[in-house]
């Protein structure tokens, strides 16, 4: 019997051990089944972390965005403001003084509002796109009184033919034509009719109806179309120049000397400018034949005088039947008849 309690034993033993093996197995399969799930769960916290930072930074560069293009105010964009400077204030290419300059509007040139950054307008201006401080800038009620001092106006014609008249009536007098695309300076519009004006203080009326109505202001110029301008003005004034001082053509003057023994007339030159070659020389054949001319006419002046007789008078002439020359006193030559 003791045998077999010993068996029994060594077999609830051996049961024993397997049962605590098969519970320190099942303990550990557990424990790493612990871990990973916190590993996962650690993992999926941390991923969730992330993506709840980037969802914030995402958010607040977008408030960022936001309130960046809440400092840019559109509520004046489409107005239109007028320079006020004593000459002229830059277009820049940015909101900022140290930005580079790309154009000039000049004082009472119009420019239209884009938008407002701070103390800047964006601006147009003709060709010229740019930022220009607030301050220099006439806006509202100014602007408008503006806006009816510096705009012309001009009446641009549809018709082929249109009657200029006298009065605003079809019925009025007709002063003059235009023709079709012809630009017209309109000084008023009213009641249908368009009064232009025609020059030497002359004005007339045009039907508004075969007509386009436009208002133009002085606008701002890039600094190309600066350049470009000086350019023109500096050839312009070159060629005024050239044509306002050019040399004197030189002349001369004949007057009659009383201190000639002689009697003969003699030639005065006339103090002038330096001359080229080619004028000199025209001028100086032309003393010659003036010369000449004079002689001749004192020649002629001379036989005219003559003693009907043909007495030997020294101081006329003296006869030379061989070669039909005489001798003149004035002059002191021997001429050929």
């Amino acid at each position: 019997m003791r045998r077999r309690m010993t068996k029994l034993m060594a077999c609830l033993f051996a049961a024993g051990i397997l049962t605590v093996s098969g519970t320190a197995y099942t303990v550990g399969a557990a424990e790493q089944n612990t871990t990973e799930q916190e590993s996962e769960t650690k993992k999926q916290t941390e991923a969730q972390t992330e993506t709840e930072a980037a969802k914030k930074k995402k958010k607040k560069k977008a408030e960022t965005e936001t309130e960046t293009e809440t400092d840019v105010d559109l509520s004046m964009k489409g107005q239109m403001i007028f320079a006020q400077c004593e000459d002229h204030i830059n277009i820049r290419k940015g909101p900022g003084v140290d930005s580079d300059v790309v154009g000039k509007i000049y004082n009472d040139c119009m420019a239209t509002v884009l938008s407002k950054d701070g103390e800047w307008f964006e601006i147009q201006s003709g060709n010229a796109v740019g930022f220009a401080k607030v301050e220099y800038f006439a806006t509202g009620e100014e602007a408008e009184a503006i806006a009816e001092r510096v705009g012309y106006h001009v009446a641009t014609i549809y018709a082929d033919e249109l009657n200029i008249r006298a009065l605003p009536s079809d019925d009025a007098e007709v002063i003059g034509v235009a023709y079709k695309e012809e630009e017209l300076e309109a000084v008023a519009y009213e009641d249908d009719w368009i009064t232009v004006y025609l020059g030497d203080d002359v004005y007339g009326y045009i039907n508004a109806y075969y007509a386009g109505y436009d208002t133009y202001y002085p606008e701002a110029e890039t600094l190309e179309e600066e350049q470009a301008r000086l350019d023109a003005e500096a050839a312009a004034e070159e060629e005024y120049y050239e044509d306002e001082y050019l040399p004197e053509e030189t002349y001369t003057s004949y007057t009659p000397s009383s201190s000639s023994s002689s009697g003969q007339s003699s030639w005065t030159q006339a103090q002038t400018q330096p001359q080229t070659q080619a004028q000199t020389q025209p001028q100086t054949q032309a003393q010659t034949q003036a010369q000449t001319q004079a002689q001749t006419q004192a020649q002629t002046q001379a036989q005219t005088s003559a003693p009907a007789d043909d007495s030997d008078d020294d101081d006329m002439y003296v006869d030379d039947e061989d070669a039909d020359t005489y001798y003149d006193a004035a002059t002191g030559q021997t001429l050929k008849f």
